[in-house]
Protein backbone atom coordinates (compact mmCIF):
# COMPACT_ATOMS: atom_id res chain seq x y z
CA UNK A 1 0.00 0.00 0.00
CA UNK A 2 1.46 3.30 -1.14
CA UNK A 3 1.69 6.00 2.11
CA UNK A 4 -0.07 9.28 1.01
CA UNK A 5 1.94 11.87 1.57
CA UNK A 6 1.17 15.45 0.48
CA UNK A 7 3.68 18.08 -1.76
CA UNK A 8 4.41 20.88 -0.06
CA UNK A 9 1.97 23.07 -3.48
CA UNK A 10 -0.55 20.27 -2.35
CA UNK A 11 -0.49 20.54 1.76
CA UNK A 12 -0.90 24.58 1.58
CA UNK A 13 -4.18 23.79 -0.55
CA UNK A 14 -5.61 21.33 1.40
CA UNK A 15 -5.28 23.82 4.29
CA UNK A 16 -7.23 26.61 2.07
CA UNK A 17 -9.81 23.99 1.86
CA UNK A 18 -10.13 22.64 4.93
CA UNK A 19 -10.11 26.36 6.48
CA UNK A 20 -13.20 27.95 3.66
CA UNK A 21 -14.84 24.43 5.08
CA UNK A 22 -14.93 25.41 8.46
CA UNK A 23 -15.77 29.02 8.07
CA UNK A 24 -19.15 28.03 6.38
CA UNK A 25 -18.20 27.88 2.70
CA UNK A 26 -19.88 24.83 0.89
CA UNK A 27 -19.62 24.82 -2.77
CA UNK A 28 -15.84 25.46 -3.12
CA UNK A 29 -14.14 24.77 -6.29
CA UNK A 30 -10.62 24.12 -6.46
CA UNK A 31 -8.58 24.66 -9.42
CA UNK A 32 -4.84 22.88 -10.43
CA UNK A 33 -3.62 22.17 -14.01
CA UNK A 34 -3.08 18.65 -14.59
CA UNK A 35 -0.04 16.62 -12.24
CA UNK A 36 -0.81 19.13 -9.41
CA UNK A 37 -2.42 15.53 -7.51
CA UNK A 38 -5.81 17.15 -7.34
CA UNK A 39 -7.07 13.44 -6.20
CA UNK A 40 -4.44 12.61 -3.97
CA UNK A 41 -4.99 15.98 -2.42
CA UNK A 42 -8.86 14.44 -1.96
CA UNK A 43 -7.70 11.36 -0.76
CA UNK A 44 -6.48 13.54 2.41
CA UNK A 45 -8.97 15.23 2.47
CA UNK A 46 -11.32 11.89 2.41
CA UNK A 47 -8.93 9.86 4.96
CA UNK A 48 -9.56 12.62 7.79
CA UNK A 49 -13.54 12.42 7.18
CA UNK A 50 -13.33 8.64 7.68
CA UNK A 51 -11.59 9.17 11.09
CA UNK A 52 -14.63 11.56 11.85
CA UNK A 53 -17.26 8.64 10.56
CA UNK A 54 -18.45 10.69 7.39
CA UNK A 55 -19.47 9.53 4.57
CA UNK A 56 -18.10 10.46 1.21
CA UNK A 57 -19.10 10.59 -2.83
CA UNK A 58 -16.43 11.15 -5.34
CA UNK A 59 -18.29 12.09 -8.72
CA UNK A 60 -16.46 11.39 -11.64
CA UNK A 61 -17.76 12.19 -15.08
CA UNK A 62 -17.43 8.91 -17.00
CA UNK A 63 -18.05 5.69 -16.39
CA UNK A 64 -15.00 4.65 -17.94
CA UNK A 65 -12.90 6.89 -14.72
CA UNK A 66 -14.81 5.22 -12.17
CA UNK A 67 -12.19 1.66 -12.18
CA UNK A 68 -9.34 3.80 -12.84
CA UNK A 69 -10.22 5.99 -9.62
CA UNK A 70 -11.10 3.19 -8.19
CA UNK A 71 -7.64 1.87 -8.80
CA UNK A 72 -6.57 5.01 -7.19
CA UNK A 73 -8.06 4.77 -3.85
CA UNK A 74 -7.04 1.05 -3.48
CA UNK A 75 -3.61 1.80 -3.79
CA UNK A 76 -4.19 4.27 -1.10
CA UNK A 77 -5.46 1.95 0.95
CA UNK A 78 -8.85 4.04 1.19
CA UNK A 79 -11.66 1.63 1.71
CA UNK A 80 -14.53 2.45 -0.92
CA UNK A 81 -17.35 0.77 -3.12
CA UNK A 82 -17.99 2.21 -7.07
CA UNK A 83 -21.77 2.76 -7.91
CA UNK A 84 -22.06 2.74 -11.73
CA UNK A 85 -24.53 1.17 -14.26
CA UNK A 86 -25.50 -2.27 -13.36
CA UNK A 87 -24.20 -3.72 -10.04
CA UNK A 88 -24.81 -7.19 -10.98
CA UNK A 89 -21.92 -6.32 -13.26
CA UNK A 90 -20.21 -4.52 -10.86
CA UNK A 91 -17.17 -6.25 -9.01
CA UNK A 92 -16.72 -3.48 -7.02
CA UNK A 93 -19.80 -2.88 -5.61
CA UNK A 94 -19.87 -1.98 -1.93
CA UNK A 95 -22.93 -0.12 -0.51
CA UNK A 96 -21.80 -0.42 3.17
CA UNK A 97 -18.54 1.53 2.56
CA UNK A 98 -18.56 4.99 4.15
CA UNK A 99 -16.82 6.04 0.75
CA UNK A 100 -18.04 5.74 -2.53
CA UNK A 101 -17.04 6.47 -6.14
CA UNK A 102 -20.22 7.34 -8.35
CA UNK A 103 -20.43 7.87 -11.69
CA UNK A 104 -22.58 11.39 -13.09
CA UNK A 105 -24.79 9.36 -14.97
CA UNK A 106 -25.72 7.44 -12.11
CA UNK A 107 -25.49 9.73 -9.73
CA UNK A 108 -28.49 11.91 -11.02
CA UNK A 109 -30.73 8.62 -11.85
CA UNK A 110 -30.33 6.96 -9.09
CA UNK A 111 -31.33 7.20 -5.32
CA UNK A 112 -28.51 7.02 -3.24
CA UNK A 113 -30.25 7.55 0.41
CA UNK A 114 -29.12 9.97 2.93
CA UNK A 115 -26.88 12.58 1.12
CA UNK A 116 -23.08 12.49 1.83
CA UNK A 117 -21.46 14.77 4.65
CA UNK A 118 -18.31 15.46 1.68
CA UNK A 119 -19.07 15.49 -1.56
CA UNK A 120 -16.55 15.59 -4.81
CA UNK A 121 -17.50 16.40 -8.02
CA UNK A 122 -14.29 15.55 -10.19
CA UNK A 123 -13.77 17.24 -13.88
CA UNK A 124 -16.65 19.87 -12.68
CA UNK A 125 -16.67 22.68 -15.67
CA UNK A 126 -18.89 19.75 -17.33
CA UNK A 127 -21.38 22.05 -15.74
CA UNK A 128 -24.54 18.84 -15.98
CA UNK A 129 -27.68 20.68 -15.32
CA UNK A 130 -29.24 17.63 -13.44
CA UNK A 131 -25.97 17.03 -11.72
CA UNK A 132 -26.07 20.94 -10.32
CA UNK A 133 -29.87 20.89 -9.37
CA UNK A 134 -29.30 17.52 -7.61
CA UNK A 135 -26.00 18.61 -5.72
CA UNK A 136 -28.07 22.05 -4.91
CA UNK A 137 -30.74 19.98 -2.86
CA UNK A 138 -27.89 18.72 -0.56
CA UNK A 139 -27.61 21.93 1.87
CA UNK A 140 -26.18 19.85 4.55
CA UNK A 141 -23.49 18.06 2.42
CA UNK A 142 -19.84 20.29 1.70
CA UNK A 143 -19.23 20.17 -2.16
CA UNK A 144 -15.33 20.86 -3.58
CA UNK A 145 -15.13 20.69 -7.10
CA UNK A 146 -12.00 20.09 -9.06
CA UNK A 147 -10.93 21.07 -12.52
CA UNK A 148 -8.42 22.59 -14.58
CA UNK A 149 -10.46 24.61 -16.58
CA UNK A 150 -13.21 26.31 -15.21
CA UNK A 151 -14.57 28.39 -18.05
CA UNK A 152 -17.96 26.75 -18.38
CA UNK A 153 -20.31 29.68 -18.43
CA UNK A 154 -22.12 30.30 -15.19
CA UNK A 155 -20.01 28.25 -12.74
CA UNK A 156 -19.84 31.55 -10.61
CA UNK A 157 -23.61 30.84 -9.90
CA UNK A 158 -23.28 27.46 -8.28
CA UNK A 159 -19.66 27.63 -6.78
CA UNK A 160 -19.35 29.91 -4.17
CA UNK A 161 -15.24 29.46 -3.06
CA UNK A 162 -12.11 29.18 -5.35
CA UNK A 163 -9.03 27.64 -4.10
CA UNK A 164 -6.27 28.06 -6.67
CA UNK A 165 -3.37 25.96 -6.86
CA UNK A 166 -0.26 25.69 -8.72
CA UNK A 167 0.12 27.67 -11.88
CA UNK A 168 1.65 24.82 -14.87
CA UNK A 169 5.07 27.12 -15.06
CA UNK A 170 5.80 26.54 -11.09
CA UNK A 171 4.95 22.67 -11.86
CA UNK A 172 7.30 22.74 -14.67
CA UNK A 173 10.19 24.45 -13.21
CA UNK A 174 9.61 22.48 -10.06
CA UNK A 175 9.72 18.86 -12.36
CA UNK A 176 6.28 17.81 -11.59
CA UNK A 177 5.15 18.35 -15.33
CA UNK A 178 6.72 17.91 -18.57
CA UNK A 179 7.30 20.82 -21.38
CA UNK A 180 5.91 20.74 -24.75
CA UNK A 181 7.60 21.09 -27.86
CA UNK A 182 4.57 22.05 -30.24
CA UNK A 183 4.56 22.31 -33.95
CA UNK A 184 1.89 24.42 -35.64
CA UNK A 185 1.00 21.87 -38.76
CA UNK A 186 -1.10 22.20 -42.01
CA UNK A 187 -4.06 22.52 -40.93
CA UNK A 188 -7.41 22.27 -42.73
CA UNK A 189 -9.15 25.35 -44.31
CA UNK A 190 -12.47 25.88 -41.94
CA UNK A 191 -13.75 29.00 -44.27
CA UNK A 192 -17.36 28.61 -44.22
CA UNK A 193 -17.58 25.75 -42.02
CA UNK A 194 -20.79 25.70 -40.72
CA UNK A 195 -21.32 26.11 -36.86
CA UNK A 196 -22.95 24.69 -33.91
CA UNK A 197 -25.63 26.71 -31.54
CA UNK A 198 -22.76 27.16 -29.33
CA UNK A 199 -20.61 28.82 -31.40
CA UNK A 200 -18.27 25.98 -32.15
CA UNK A 201 -17.95 24.29 -35.73
CA UNK A 202 -19.82 21.15 -36.89
CA UNK A 203 -18.65 17.98 -36.03
CA UNK A 204 -18.64 16.16 -39.29
CA UNK A 205 -17.91 19.15 -41.79
CA UNK A 206 -14.67 19.55 -39.50
CA UNK A 207 -13.89 16.02 -39.94
CA UNK A 208 -14.31 16.17 -43.63
CA UNK A 209 -12.33 19.17 -43.92
CA UNK A 210 -9.70 17.63 -42.09
CA UNK A 211 -9.71 14.14 -44.03
CA UNK A 212 -8.36 17.17 -46.84
CA UNK A 213 -4.81 16.48 -44.64
CA UNK A 214 -4.47 13.50 -43.43
CA UNK A 215 -1.60 12.55 -45.03
CA UNK A 216 -0.03 15.63 -43.82
CA UNK A 217 -1.06 13.93 -40.13
CA UNK A 218 0.67 10.76 -41.14
CA UNK A 219 3.97 11.72 -42.72
CA UNK A 220 4.17 15.08 -40.22
CA UNK A 221 4.16 12.06 -37.48
CA UNK A 222 6.85 9.66 -38.83
CA UNK A 223 8.99 12.67 -39.78
CA UNK A 224 8.65 14.54 -36.54
CA UNK A 225 8.81 11.09 -33.80
CA UNK A 226 12.05 9.69 -35.76
CA UNK A 227 13.63 13.07 -35.52
CA UNK A 228 12.66 13.66 -31.62
CA UNK A 229 12.47 9.77 -30.44
CA UNK A 230 14.25 8.37 -33.12
CA UNK A 231 11.08 5.97 -34.18
CA UNK A 232 7.44 5.85 -33.42
CA UNK A 233 6.56 7.68 -30.00
CA UNK A 234 3.22 6.02 -27.70
CA UNK A 235 0.99 9.00 -29.75
CA UNK A 236 -2.84 10.18 -28.81
CA UNK A 237 -4.57 11.94 -31.38
CA UNK A 238 -7.57 14.23 -30.91
CA UNK A 239 -9.90 13.93 -33.88
CA UNK A 240 -13.27 15.74 -34.81
CA UNK A 241 -15.68 12.92 -36.19
CA UNK A 242 -15.46 9.36 -36.11
CA UNK A 243 -15.07 9.17 -39.97
CA UNK A 244 -12.09 11.26 -39.82
CA UNK A 245 -10.70 9.04 -36.94
CA UNK A 246 -11.57 6.01 -39.00
CA UNK A 247 -9.63 7.33 -42.08
CA UNK A 248 -6.71 8.45 -40.15
CA UNK A 249 -6.25 4.67 -38.53
CA UNK A 250 -6.70 3.53 -42.34
CA UNK A 251 -3.84 5.65 -43.37
CA UNK A 252 -1.90 5.15 -40.31
CA UNK A 253 -2.40 1.00 -41.14
CA UNK A 254 -1.06 1.34 -44.48
CA UNK A 255 2.44 2.97 -43.59
CA UNK A 256 3.01 0.03 -41.30
CA UNK A 257 1.40 1.99 -37.31
CA UNK A 258 -1.29 0.78 -35.21
CA UNK A 259 -3.37 3.39 -34.64
CA UNK A 260 -7.06 2.17 -32.40
CA UNK A 261 -9.90 4.62 -32.35
CA UNK A 262 -12.16 5.11 -29.61
CA UNK A 263 -15.33 7.13 -29.46
CA UNK A 264 -18.56 7.77 -27.92
CA UNK A 265 -19.76 5.53 -30.79
CA UNK A 266 -17.65 1.94 -29.69
CA UNK A 267 -19.97 -0.40 -29.11
CA UNK A 268 -19.00 -1.47 -25.59
CA UNK A 269 -17.12 -0.12 -22.75
CA UNK A 270 -15.24 -3.45 -22.30
CA UNK A 271 -13.74 -2.92 -26.14
CA UNK A 272 -12.73 0.72 -25.51
CA UNK A 273 -11.21 -0.43 -22.00
CA UNK A 274 -9.60 -3.33 -23.49
CA UNK A 275 -7.94 -0.74 -25.91
CA UNK A 276 -6.51 1.91 -23.29
CA UNK A 277 -5.33 -1.58 -20.82
CA UNK A 278 -2.96 -2.16 -23.89
CA UNK A 279 -1.93 1.22 -25.09
CA UNK A 280 -0.96 1.60 -21.24
CA UNK A 281 1.72 -1.34 -21.96
CA UNK A 282 4.99 0.08 -21.70
CA UNK A 283 5.45 -2.14 -24.39
CA UNK A 284 1.98 -1.73 -25.69
CA UNK A 285 1.29 -3.12 -29.48
CA UNK A 286 -0.50 0.29 -30.45
CA UNK A 287 1.32 2.98 -31.54
CA UNK A 288 -1.46 5.41 -30.72
CA UNK A 289 -5.15 5.91 -29.69
CA UNK A 290 -7.89 7.73 -31.90
CA UNK A 291 -10.14 9.76 -29.38
CA UNK A 292 -13.34 11.16 -30.99
CA UNK A 293 -15.03 13.16 -28.11
CA UNK A 294 -13.29 10.87 -25.24
CA UNK A 295 -9.96 11.10 -23.31
CA UNK A 296 -10.14 14.72 -22.90
CA UNK A 297 -10.80 14.45 -19.11
CA UNK A 298 -9.15 12.09 -16.27
CA UNK A 299 -7.25 9.80 -19.01
CA UNK A 300 -3.86 9.27 -17.64
CA UNK A 301 -1.20 7.42 -19.39
CA UNK A 302 2.00 9.55 -17.99
CA UNK A 303 4.40 7.84 -20.71
CA UNK A 304 2.43 9.50 -23.91
CA UNK A 305 5.15 11.38 -25.93
CA UNK A 306 3.31 13.13 -28.76
CA UNK A 307 0.02 14.41 -28.96
CA UNK A 308 -1.57 15.55 -32.46
CA UNK A 309 -4.66 18.03 -32.66
CA UNK A 310 -6.57 17.58 -35.50
CA UNK A 311 -10.12 18.97 -34.25
CA UNK A 312 -10.15 23.12 -34.37
CA UNK A 313 -12.21 25.19 -31.42
CA UNK A 314 -13.30 28.46 -32.12
CA UNK A 315 -14.06 29.55 -28.55
CA UNK A 316 -13.08 26.25 -26.43
CA UNK A 317 -10.05 27.03 -24.71
CA UNK A 318 -10.49 24.58 -22.04
CA UNK A 319 -11.21 21.80 -24.51
CA UNK A 320 -7.40 23.04 -26.02
CA UNK A 321 -6.18 22.88 -22.32
CA UNK A 322 -7.62 19.59 -21.53
CA UNK A 323 -5.92 17.98 -24.66
CA UNK A 324 -2.63 19.28 -24.07
CA UNK A 325 -2.67 18.27 -21.00
CA UNK A 326 -2.73 14.44 -21.66
CA UNK A 327 0.38 14.60 -23.09
CA UNK A 328 2.43 17.12 -20.17
CA UNK A 329 2.32 14.12 -17.48
CA UNK A 330 6.08 13.02 -16.09
CA UNK A 331 7.70 9.32 -16.99
CA UNK A 332 10.60 8.11 -16.43
CA UNK A 333 13.19 8.97 -18.83
CA UNK A 334 10.31 11.66 -20.65
CA UNK A 335 12.03 14.79 -21.05
CA UNK A 336 9.47 16.36 -23.24
CA UNK A 337 5.77 16.09 -25.08
CA UNK A 338 6.34 16.42 -28.46
CA UNK A 339 2.64 18.38 -29.71
CA UNK A 340 1.72 18.14 -33.47
CA UNK A 341 -0.84 21.01 -34.24
CA UNK A 342 -3.26 20.29 -36.90
CA UNK A 343 -6.09 22.30 -36.04
CA UNK A 344 -4.47 25.60 -35.45
CA UNK A 345 -5.26 25.81 -32.03
CA UNK A 346 -1.83 26.64 -30.58
CA UNK A 347 -2.02 29.83 -32.63
CA UNK A 348 -5.56 30.77 -31.56
CA UNK A 349 -5.40 30.11 -28.23
CA UNK A 350 -1.36 31.57 -27.87
CA UNK A 351 -2.17 34.28 -25.25
CA UNK A 352 -4.46 32.48 -23.82
CA UNK A 353 -2.32 29.72 -22.71
CA UNK A 354 0.32 32.02 -21.75
CA UNK A 355 -1.57 33.91 -19.31
CA UNK A 356 -2.78 30.95 -17.95
CA UNK A 357 0.39 29.25 -17.80
CA UNK A 358 1.91 31.78 -16.00
CA UNK A 359 -0.95 33.37 -13.81
CA UNK A 360 -3.38 30.78 -13.10
CA UNK A 361 -7.22 31.62 -12.85
CA UNK A 362 -8.31 34.87 -10.99
CA UNK A 363 -12.12 34.45 -10.92
CA UNK A 364 -14.62 32.17 -11.95
CA UNK A 365 -16.94 34.81 -13.38
CA UNK A 366 -13.41 36.16 -15.23
CA UNK A 367 -12.65 32.44 -16.13
CA UNK A 368 -16.10 31.71 -17.93
CA UNK A 369 -15.41 34.41 -20.19
CA UNK A 370 -12.44 32.42 -22.23
CA UNK A 371 -14.57 29.89 -23.32
CA UNK A 372 -16.90 32.27 -24.65
CA UNK A 373 -14.62 34.66 -27.23
CA UNK A 374 -14.00 33.59 -30.76
CA UNK A 375 -10.86 32.88 -31.67
CA UNK A 376 -8.97 32.78 -35.35
CA UNK A 377 -5.49 31.64 -35.69
CA UNK A 378 -3.41 34.08 -37.43
CA UNK A 379 -0.44 33.73 -39.77
CA UNK A 380 1.16 37.06 -37.95
CA UNK A 381 1.95 34.96 -34.96
CA UNK A 382 3.72 32.31 -36.89
CA UNK A 383 6.25 34.54 -38.71
CA UNK A 384 6.75 36.94 -35.59
CA UNK A 385 7.99 34.29 -32.94
CA UNK A 386 9.96 31.69 -35.55
CA UNK A 387 12.32 31.36 -38.30
CA UNK A 388 11.06 31.05 -41.75
CA UNK A 389 13.43 28.19 -42.92
CA UNK A 390 14.36 25.57 -40.57
CA UNK A 391 11.27 26.69 -37.51
CA UNK A 392 13.38 27.32 -35.18
CA UNK A 393 12.46 29.12 -32.13
CA UNK A 394 13.93 32.55 -32.22
CA UNK A 395 14.93 34.75 -29.13
CA UNK A 396 12.68 37.73 -28.10
CA UNK A 397 13.91 40.52 -29.99
CA UNK A 398 16.34 38.51 -32.31
CA UNK A 399 16.69 38.98 -36.02
CA UNK A 400 19.32 35.91 -37.12
CA UNK A 401 17.83 32.14 -36.70
CA UNK A 402 21.06 30.63 -34.19
CA UNK A 403 19.85 27.60 -36.20
CA UNK A 404 20.51 28.21 -39.51
CA UNK A 405 21.36 31.88 -39.58
CA UNK A 406 18.50 32.84 -41.38
CA UNK A 407 17.61 36.63 -41.02
CA UNK A 408 14.27 37.92 -40.62
CA UNK A 409 13.40 40.45 -43.60
CA UNK A 410 11.77 43.28 -43.18
CA UNK A 411 7.66 43.88 -42.95
CA UNK A 412 7.73 44.76 -46.53
CA UNK A 413 9.29 41.51 -47.57
CA UNK A 414 7.38 38.96 -45.37
CA UNK A 415 6.00 36.16 -47.02
CA UNK A 416 3.87 33.82 -45.37
CA UNK A 417 4.71 30.14 -46.40
CA UNK A 418 1.55 27.89 -46.56
CA UNK A 419 2.11 24.29 -44.15
CA UNK A 420 5.27 25.39 -43.41
CA UNK A 421 6.38 23.64 -39.90
CA UNK A 422 7.36 25.80 -37.20
CA UNK A 423 8.21 25.33 -33.65
CA UNK A 424 5.52 27.53 -31.40
CA UNK A 425 6.38 28.65 -27.70
CA UNK A 426 3.62 28.89 -24.82
CA UNK A 427 5.81 31.27 -22.67
CA UNK A 428 4.13 34.48 -21.64
CA UNK A 429 7.66 35.99 -22.32
CA UNK A 430 7.29 35.51 -25.95
CA UNK A 431 3.81 36.28 -26.78
CA UNK A 432 3.84 39.07 -24.26
CA UNK A 433 6.29 40.86 -26.33
CA UNK A 434 7.28 44.16 -24.96
CA UNK A 435 8.16 47.35 -27.14
CA UNK A 436 11.29 47.16 -28.61
CA UNK A 437 13.64 49.19 -27.11
CA UNK A 438 12.42 48.31 -23.32
CA UNK A 439 14.22 45.89 -21.69
CA UNK A 440 13.84 45.94 -17.63
CA UNK A 441 13.54 42.95 -15.87
CA UNK A 442 10.22 43.20 -14.48
CA UNK A 443 8.78 43.37 -18.02
CA UNK A 444 8.55 39.71 -18.10
CA UNK A 445 5.66 39.59 -15.80
CA UNK A 446 3.03 41.52 -17.43
CA UNK A 447 0.31 41.15 -14.79
CA UNK A 448 2.96 42.91 -12.06
CA UNK A 449 2.73 45.68 -15.29
CA UNK A 450 -0.49 45.89 -15.54
CA UNK A 451 -1.10 46.14 -11.75
CA UNK A 452 1.92 49.21 -11.66
CA UNK A 453 -0.06 50.89 -14.19
CA UNK A 454 -3.61 50.78 -12.44
CA UNK A 455 -1.96 51.71 -8.81
CA UNK A 456 -0.03 54.91 -10.45
CA UNK A 457 -3.15 56.19 -12.27
CA UNK A 458 -5.41 55.45 -9.61
CA UNK A 459 -3.39 57.47 -7.40
CA UNK A 460 -2.73 60.61 -10.01
CA UNK A 461 -6.17 61.38 -11.49
CA UNK A 462 -9.28 63.69 -10.61
CA UNK A 463 -11.48 62.06 -12.75
CA UNK A 464 -12.17 59.27 -11.55
CA UNK A 465 -11.96 55.09 -11.27
CA UNK A 466 -13.07 54.63 -14.87
CA UNK A 467 -10.32 56.90 -16.66
CA UNK A 468 -7.73 55.61 -14.11
CA UNK A 469 -8.26 52.43 -15.85
CA UNK A 470 -8.49 53.76 -19.29
CA UNK A 471 -5.16 56.05 -18.67
CA UNK A 472 -3.61 52.43 -17.29
CA UNK A 473 -4.86 50.44 -20.21
CA UNK A 474 -3.32 53.22 -22.89
CA UNK A 475 0.23 52.56 -20.99
CA UNK A 476 0.08 48.56 -20.63
CA UNK A 477 -0.80 48.99 -24.81
CA UNK A 478 2.46 51.49 -25.53
CA UNK A 479 4.58 49.00 -23.64
CA UNK A 480 3.18 45.74 -25.25
CA UNK A 481 1.30 47.15 -28.50
CA UNK A 482 1.00 43.47 -29.92
CA UNK A 483 -1.16 41.97 -27.39
CA UNK A 484 -3.99 42.23 -26.03
CA UNK A 485 -5.25 42.62 -21.70
CA UNK A 486 -5.96 39.27 -21.18
CA UNK A 487 -10.20 38.93 -19.97
CA UNK A 488 -10.94 39.62 -16.27
CA UNK A 489 -8.03 42.32 -15.79
CA UNK A 490 -9.34 45.74 -16.85
CA UNK A 491 -12.10 45.45 -14.40
CA UNK A 492 -10.08 43.29 -11.69
CA UNK A 493 -9.25 44.73 -8.61
CA UNK A 494 -5.69 46.92 -7.65
CA UNK A 495 -3.13 45.63 -6.03
CA UNK A 496 -0.74 48.71 -4.94
CA UNK A 497 1.01 47.11 -1.91
CA UNK A 498 2.51 44.31 -4.60
CA UNK A 499 3.94 47.03 -7.03
CA UNK A 500 7.80 46.90 -6.81
CA UNK A 501 10.09 49.77 -7.02
CA UNK A 502 11.29 49.08 -10.39
CA UNK A 503 7.62 48.61 -12.34
CA UNK A 504 6.83 51.99 -10.36
CA UNK A 505 10.04 53.64 -12.39
CA UNK A 506 8.85 52.14 -15.88
CA UNK A 507 5.52 53.54 -15.37
CA UNK A 508 6.63 56.66 -14.57
CA UNK A 509 9.01 56.58 -17.43
CA UNK A 510 6.43 55.45 -19.85
CA UNK A 511 4.07 58.07 -18.97
CA UNK A 512 6.56 60.97 -19.12
CA UNK A 513 7.51 60.15 -22.90
CA UNK A 514 3.74 59.15 -23.86
CA UNK A 515 3.02 62.68 -22.50
CA UNK A 516 6.06 64.15 -24.53
CA UNK A 517 5.03 62.38 -27.61
CA UNK A 518 1.41 64.46 -27.37
CA UNK A 519 2.91 67.34 -26.78
CA UNK A 520 4.93 67.04 -29.87
CA UNK A 521 2.17 65.89 -31.77
CA UNK A 522 0.08 68.98 -30.59
CA UNK A 523 3.10 71.42 -31.40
Amino acid sequence: MKELVLRPHQSHVEGQLREQLRSGVSNIVLVAPTAFGKTETAMFLIKLALLKGSRVWFLVDRVTLVKQTSDRFRAYGIPHGTIQGDNAQNDRYAPEENVQIISIQTFERRDLGEPADLIFYDECHSQYRETLERLAKYARSKIIGMTATPFAPGMALFWGGLVNGATVNRLLAEGFLTPLKVKACVSPDMKGVKRKPGGEYADEETGQRGITIIGDVVQTWIQQTRHFFGGPAKTIVFSPSVKHGEELCRQFAEAGYNFQQISYLDKSDKERDDKIEEFRKPDSAIHGLVSCAVLTKGFDVPDVLCGISCRPYVKSFSSHIQEMGRVMRTAPGKEFGLWLDHSGNCISFAEDTAWLFENGVESLSDAAMKDSEVREPAEKIKSKYFCGDCGLQMAAGSDVCPGCGWERPKRSEIQVVEGELIDFDLSARAVFKPRKGLHAECLKNPRAIWNAALSYTMSHTRKGEDAARKWAYRQWKLIYPDSKLPYGLFDGPVRPAEVKADEWSLIEREIARDRKSQKRRAA
